[in-house]
């Protein structure tokens, strides 16, 4: 018997790969469109991504690798633009494992046709907020993809899109039945344990401490049903304005579901055998939330300053819960964070931020006393600073470095990565490294313990 997470992301896959950076309500190509014609374009590419990692484990091999290949499309009709990304995924190195994304996959109507409104229908990418652009394990308002949890990649959400825009106000409204959950990492229940092909899943212990005796634990995954996963309606909107000098402030509110599936243990001895087993019911959480931000900046008119302030808000709901289950915490949560980027030089830019997290205290309501799972948080970073930097060295040649530092467990996480790009066989060729200074196994960073790595990639584009 195998139930995985992965079967309904395959079902999901219409909906989500690489969200490029872009500026707030980024401007898209059917909004620059004054006279549109018939007609399209496709693109694409393949490639493989290989990690070697520099520790043994017992959890994984010492090298993963994937497999990819992305299309791209865009089209126009007299009164719409289409446009949308489909991305495989495949491990060669593991089990044999397919994922599906598509970050973008959408209709709009031309700039114009509706005046100052475009209404787009579909899954589309929309900078809601600065920090999670630039914090990516928090997953505050836009969803991931998190195939490499190292590296996760931001997705739009799926629905109806309403934006209005004008040179100095900017609002957008969202809209959707469906609530479709970050995916990236499949994982199944397979003879009494829960398994991944992916290199970053850490396996669930296989014994616990019951009145103080190590008993064998057996799992089953108890998958809720197709449509109380994805029949969840939520909302949002968002409003910016620009001042005449750079300065800007927006406020965003919303009904959204917490992205990252929550789950909750429920254990229970089983007596059946010759000896006492704790049976073990993992059960995904898909709780809801209202969620407020407010974000306040300045952008240089040239485009070499930003500096921004961010705060916001989360109460959450629909989670269910019951005293013999063991939940994640998940409590109302204040999330600041506050960041600068600067260009040095038109081929160098650096950038850094802070980000405090506040969760009210959780009192969990259990009739289970004598047994303790060390359950993850609703956020996975609580204390953190970040410093990031890109370097063109030259028009085919790249590099990028990123350093994190977890303020709470004193945890830091360390990336550089070089690209260069053939331009005759149009080949990108990479190589890059992580590492994990970490003191322990607590928060995001001490999570990896153990999984630093160098990675290199080659990619094709046709």
């Amino acid at each position: 018997m195998k139930k995985s997470f992965f079967s309904f992301a395959l079902l999901l896959a219409a909906s989500g790969a690489e969200a490029a950076s872009r500026s707030d309500f980024p401007v898209s190509s059917s909004e620059m469109i004054s006279n549109p014609s018939r007609g399209g374009s496709f693109s694409g590419d393949v490639g493989l991504d290989s990690s070697s990692f520099l520790y043994t484990s017992d959890s994984r091999g010492t090298q993963a690798t994937t497999f990819k290949a992305s299309i791209k499309g865009k089209s126009d009709s007299h009164y719409f633009h289409q446009e949308g990304e489909l991305t495989l995924y495949s491990f060669v190195t593991q089990k044999p494992q397919v994922g599906f994304e598509a970050p973008e996959l959408y209709a709009s109507t031309h700039r114009g046709l509706l005046g100052n409104f475009t209404l787009s229908f579909g899954r589309k990418l929309q900078n809601w907020s600065q920090l999670d652009g630039t914090w990516r394990m928090m997953s505050l308002w836009s969803p991931r993809w998190t195939w490499d949890e190292l590296h996760p990649q931001v997705v739009g959400m799926t629905g109806v899109f309403l934006n209005f825009e004008t040179p100095r106000f900017k609002f957008v409204l969202y809209g959707s039945p469906i609530a479709i959950p970050e995916r990236g990492t499949p994982i199944a229940e397979e003879n009494g344990n829960i398994v991944s092909p992916n290199p970053f899943w850490k396996p669930l212990p296989s014994t616990l401490n019951v009145l103080g005796a190590d008993t064998p634990i057996r799992y089953s995954l108890m998958m809720p049903s197709i449509t109380q996963i994805l029949l969840r309606p939520n909302f949002a909107m968002k409003a910016r304005y620009e001042f005449e000098r750079g300065f800007f402030v927006s406020a965003n509110t919303g009904v959204l579901p917490v992205h990252m599936v929550q789950m909750a243990a429920e254990p229970y001895v089983s007596t059946s055998g010759s000896s006492g087993i704790l049976e073990v019911n993992i059960r995904p959480q898909l709780p809801m939330r209202n969620i407020n931000t407010l974000e306040a900046g300045y952008q240089d008119p040239k485009g070499q300053y930003q500096a921004w302030i961010s705060g916001s808000y989360e109460q959450p709901f629909r989670f269910e819960n019951q005293a013999n289950w063991l939940n994640p915490i998940i409590t109302p949560s204040t999330v600041l964070s506050a960041g600068m980027k600067a260009m040095i030089r038109s081929d160098l830019t650096v950038e850094g931020s802070v980000l405090a997290v506040n969760e009210e205290p959780f009192v969990r309501n259990s009739k289970l006393p004598n047994v303790n799972v060390d359950l993850p948080s609703r956020f996975p970073l609580k204390r953190g600073v970040q410093v990031a930097g890109n370097w063109r060295v030259s028009d085919r040649t790249g590099t990028d470095a990123a350093w994190i530092h977890d303020l709470m467990n004193g945890n830091h996480f360390a990336s550089v990565n070089l690209q260069h790009t053939i331009p005759g066989p149009r080949l990108t060729l990479g190589v890059g490294m992580d590492l994990i200074l970490a003191q322990n196994n607590q928060g995001w960073i001490g999570h990896y313990y153990g999984d630093d790595r160098i990675r290199g990639w080659l990619k094709y584009a046709f």
